[in-house]
């Protein structure tokens, strides 16, 4: 039996290790278009702002692929899938039989094509661990004024980084307020303010038009004005990378349908990770959640299902857990806008701000600026889709505490 896995992430490697637990012998090759061996993503950032090094945003040491019996092939990239030939081709013209096939390729970061300029030198693009060491080397020359173009989970966090390195940050978004996925604009009103209190300016309701420059980033073109700049970083976000499925009719949505074992419409080929379509765990919404916790879990799944078990996926989680300047930010569930009509609960304070939606008298979504209490335990109630009217004048109270154990679908306490 001949495993392979596309894709050498979360998902690519969770697979492999839920593999081994079940089948020692079989053969597995991980395919990655990285040159390198597993590494974090959602470490990019504190690898910018030096809080970590290079050594420490690699998962495991050298020898994990060794250890575990698996071919890694790295520097290599899929063009083609054939699922009814059990084939794949890559960019070199190799061709790679399988008798199962994992599809875990990820994400690719969302890039402004059409922008004039964003080719010039100084010009990053957030995502990779190449990315990454290209803005470190930059910085190591001399950078005094970066534009990170994105107010969402990735632009702040990088934009954070920057400044702690001592550069002057400016974000510049499109839409009104930033963070608009993870949270509502009130909410969001208090982040910007931390950002501007560190430093950071903040252009909303605005999009870069070009960058400029002869060979290296000189400036970049806002309306009717330009502002001065020696680096660009756009941190826009992510899609899922289904272009590699392409020809192959395997079904594609917001990424690659499957169903709860991980299983796409053909035969012998699972996908797992940012690359899929899923359904979330609280209201059962179908989309593409690209959280890391996520892409573990369906790699799990999908790599025991792949050895013959039968286990389900649950669903994603949708909970994001954000550091600004030391100010924690968590947001689970829906936001104001993707909920519609529904209740709020907020409770502010000049060191927290904590904001509670619901529907039904069930929590259905939470966002909490500078506090972590009890986020697991409302976390367990939106799962269980519990009934929290009997308690609802007790939600936001710091001494409010559940055992997650004894929830249940109507609350009585």
């Amino acid at each position: 039996m001949h495993f392979v896995i596309i894709g050498n992430g979360g998902a690519g490697i969770s697979a492999i290790q839920a593999i081994r637990s079940i089948d020692k012998k079989s053969d597995i090759t991980i395919i990655s278009k990285e040159k390198y061996p597993a590494y974090s993503p959602c470490s990019l950032p504190n690898l910018i702002g030096g809080e970590i090094d290079k050594s420490t945003i690699l998962r495991f040491d050298k020898n994990f692929y060794k250890s575990y019996n698996v071919k890694f092939v790295k520097n290599t990239e899929i063009i083609q899938i054939l699922p009814d030939n059990k084939k794949i081709i890559d960019s070199k013209g190799n061709s790679i039989n399988f008798d199962k096939l994992l599809i875990a390729a990820g994400a690719k970061p969302i890039t402004l094509k059409e922008m004039k300029g964003i080719n010039l030198e100084g010009v990053h693009i957030m995502g990779t661990l190449d990315s990454a060491i290209g803005i470190i080397n930059h910085i190591k020359k001399g950078v005094k004024h970066a534009v990170v173009i994105g107010g969402g989970f990735m632009g702040i966090e990088t934009a954070t980084m920057l400044k702690l390195r001592g550069i002057k940050v400016t974000i510049v978004e499109m839409l009104p307020y930033i963070l608009s996925r993870m949270i509502d604009s009130d909410i969001s009103k208090k982040v910007s303010d931390i950002l501007k209190n560190n430093g950071i300016k903040l252009i909303l309701n605005n999009t870069v038009k070009s960058v400029n420059g002869k060979k290296i980033v000189e400036s970049v073109s806002i309306d009717n004005k330009k502002i001065s700049c020696d680096m660009v970083v756009l941190a826009i976000g992510v899609s899922p990378n289904t272009d590699i499925v392409k020809d192959s009719e395997i079904k594609v949505n917001k990424g690659i349908i499957v169903n709860s074992k991980m299983k796409t419409n053909k035969k012998d080929i699972f996908a797992a990770g940012d690359i899929t379509e899923v359904w979330e765990q609280i209201e059962g919404r179908k989309g593409s959640f690209a959280i890391w916790p996520n892409a573990i879990e369906q790699g799990r799944i999908a790599g025991l299902n792949i050895t013959g078990e039968n286990i389900e996926y649950t669903g994603a989680e949708v909970v994001n857990v954000l550091d600004v300047f030391n100010t924690p930010i968590v947001a689970m569930g829906q936001t104001s806008k993707e909920i519609g009509k529904c209740k709020t609960i907020s409770r502010f304070t000049p060191q927290t701000s904590k904001k509670i939606l619901l529907k039904n008298n069930k929590i259905v979504g939470l966002q909490f600026i500078g506090t972590i209490r009890n986020t697991g335990t409302f976390y367990s109630l939106m799962k269980k889709g519990s009934d929290v009217s009997n308690i609802l004048n007790r939600l936001l109270d710091d001494n409010f505490f559940i055992n997650p154990e004894v929830i249940s679908s109507k609350m009585n306490i």
